[in-house]
């Protein structure tokens, strides 16, 4: 099995559970993503995926929405 990297981002620009869905949503299907937990309170995202992945490939997977992503730390 593949060792799975999890690492948080910053979340900007969310503001209700309909952003974290959304926000959710389009980050599950960016390439490598294997899991994704989003915390509207701490307005953070925890990816987990099989390798790192840069937060400028992750802002691709929000194009055309208002959030923006930035990265935080590596566990």
């Amino acid at each position: 099995m593949e060792n799975s990297i999890k690492h948080t981002y910053h979340i900007g620009g969310m503001s209700c559970g309909g952003c974290v869905s959304s926000v959710k949503n389009r980050l599950a299907v960016a390439p490598n993503v294997t899991s994704v937990s989003v915390d509207l309170a701490n307005k953070q995202a925890e990816i987990t995926s099989s390798v790192l992945i840069k937060a400028d490939t992750l802002q691709e997977a929000l194009k055309d929405t208002h959030f923006t992503i930035s990265e935080l730390s590596t566990s």
